[in-house]
């Protein structure tokens, strides 16, 4: 199998490493604009399996051509690429797993099929995971109406001001904190703020209590799990996060308006990305994953538990391994042919079933561990 992935970042690097880790992976290539990124994952990563290739996402003349010389793809692009690669992806009639969601994947369906593509959009841990698990849950209950998925990666040593270190993107975290939540309450969708819906939720030791907020994280189950009763997304945090990010924004620092200042106009929120960014970079890297999933039915319960940790060998950040291994798992089901059709099949209908079950198997064997009760 030959494997390409899009993007050399915190996510796309643990992909191309675990790609070119895995039996039945013949060759990967890692492409991205950022050349000093790719040269740093090829010294992390060496060896003849994976190699890098300096490619912008937005030469759509050059990257159709670049994914038709693989079998499968996986995209770690960040907000505001994201639908150049799946156009690419489609246009190439490319088998892609995509970590990131966007509404306008859903749309590109028909388009896919007639090109013979196949996209499997918001495929990391949350979305993509938690969708899985829960459909999985659903299902061993012979159906249900409620739904919860609890997520969040947190530092193991908080720091203040924040008690947070920054994981991934920071235009995606904000966009967590600044996007109307889509839930479903009553069966109908309902959109509320994150911050607006602040509750503690206690877990075993040593995680103890944290605080999680509904966000805008359903992704694809807004569409394929429309007759359910209940239904959301609950991002956590340590106790007091909340709080503060939610004074900034009240503030206006998040605003998308645009201010005028002595040196010209900008926008609040991209100075945010900036400021903050650099901010919630600092401090120690080693953070943990907890996740919490649970389904409901008339005939009771199952609940997913996962709480996942630093990888102090490999210096992996465990929302790199939660996320970057689910893409890569899942990137090769499809390029196998165990992943069926063409299309944009979201993850909780490309990984069903006993599928689930040999996910599992694959995380667990990169030392991701998923508790099940009942």
């Amino acid at each position: 199998m030959r494997a390409a992935v899009l993007g050399s970042g915190l996510m796309g690097s643990v992909i191309g490493w675990d790609l070119a880790n895995s039996e039945g992976v013949d060759e990967v290539v890692v492409a991205d604009i950022d050349k000093e990124k790719l040269e740093a994952l090829k010294r992390r990563a060496p060896g003849r399996k994976l190699s890098v290739e300096v490619l912008d996402i937005m030469q759509r003349d050059k990257v159709v051509p670049f994914l038709k010389r693989f079998d499968v793809a996986a995209s770690a692009l960040p907000h505001g690429v994201v639908h150049q690669s799946d156009l690419a992806a489609v246009e190439a009639g490319s088998k892609m797993v995509n970590i990131a969601f966007e509404d306008e994947q859903i749309d590109l369906d028909a388009a896919a099929r007639r090109t013979g593509a196949t996209l499997v959009p918001g495929c990391g841990v949350a979305p993509g995971l938690g969708g899985i698990l829960l459909a999985r849950g659903l299902e061993e209950l012979g159906g249900g109406d409620e739904g919860h998925i609890m997520v969040g990666g947190i530092p193991q040593e908080p720091r203040p001001p924040f008690g947070y270190k920054l994981v991934f993107s920071i235009v995606g975290l904000l966009r967590e904190y600044t996007d109307e939540a889509r839930v479903v309450r009553d069966g109908k969708i309902v959109k509320v703020m994150p911050f607006s819906t602040v509750e503690a939720y206690d877990f075993p030791s040593p995680i103890g209590r944290l605080e999680g907020f509904c966000t805008d994280g359903l992704a694809s189950l807004v569409y394929t799990m429309k007759g359910m009763r209940v239904l959301d997304e609950i991002t956590l945090r340590w106790p007091g996060h909340a709080e503060k990010m939610g004074l900034i924004m009240e503030s206006g620092y998040f605003s998308r308006e645009k201010v005028r200042t002595s040196v010209g106009e900008v926008t609040p929120l991209e100075l945010s990305w900036a400021v903050l960014g650099r901010k919630l970079a600092e401090g120690d890297p080693r953070d943990i994953t907890v996740m919490r999933v649970i389904a409901k039915g008339a005939k009771g319960s199952v609940v997913y538990d996962m709480v996942d940790r630093y990888d102090e060998e490999r210096g992996v950040t465990s929302m790199g391994k939660t996320t970057g291994y689910t893409g890569s798992i899942v990137a090769q089901m499809l390029g196998r042919g165990d992943v069926k059709g063409t299309g944009v099949i979201p993850p909780e209908k490309a990984v069903t079933g006993k599928s689930v079950e040999v996910l599992l198997a694959h995380l667990a064997r990169r030392g991701v561990h998923i508790k099940k009760t009942p």
